[in-house]
Formats: structure tokens, sequence, C-alpha cells
């Protein structure tokens, strides 16, 4: 995973380089009617924080939870922990149009 947008960058440039020197790829490239250009398009855009994740609860009872951002890399740790957990649903109310009865008939008698 790369944390350095210009290493990235480089690292695709060298790619390219690599595709315009090999004689097999620039076969493929004349085949198939493909142009590779070093520098990118550049788009406009927003990056959404992910926000946080909640486990369970943790020793002192509180619900542990983590952001998803600053621990991306220890995720598969962090996850380790006791789930969240939720009451029983002892009642369901399912709503669904005509042509879905036969899915929302299944769904129940699959519940049961």
């Amino acid at each position: 995973m790369h944390t350095n947008a210009d290493k990235k960058l480089a690292e695709c440039k060298n790619l390219f380089q690599t595709f315009a020197k090999n004689e097999k790829c620039q076969e493929k490239q004349k085949a198939w009617h493909l142009k590779f250009r070093e520098n990118p398009a550049e788009v406009s855009g927003f990056k959404y924080d992910a926000g946080n994740l909640v486990m369970g609860a943790s020793a002192s009872g509180a619900p542990n939870s983590f952001d998803i951002e600053k621990n991306a890399r220890e995720m598969d740790r962090k996850i380790q922990a006791k789930m969240f957990t939720q009451p029983a649903l002892k009642t369901w109310g399912i709503f669904h149009g005509d042509r879905d009865e036969q899915a929302a008939n299944s769904f129940k008698s699959t519940m049961k």
C-alpha cells in the first residue's frame, strides 16, 4: 500500500517507460490502439473520512472503537477483538412490493 503519492507516480512513470522500450509491448499497444502517458490526468475531488469502527466492549466495559484512517495498517489486528453485539430482534416487519412477494415469503420461511 502506497502512502507516498510522488513515489507511486515515479513507479508508474518507470513502468510506462518500460512499456515504451519493450518491443512486444509496443506491438500490443499498436494492435490495441493504446497509448500510455507519463503524466496522469488531473481530476478534482474530495476524500471522505472513513470514520471509526466500533467493536465490542473492552476490559473496562466501554465500547472499543478505533479510527479506520489512522489504523489502516493495523486493522487486521484491531478487529480480532470482541465484536459489537445488538439485542435480539424478536418482532420483524417485512415490507415489499407486489413483484417481491415470493422473495419476502422465502425470507419469512427462512427466518422461522
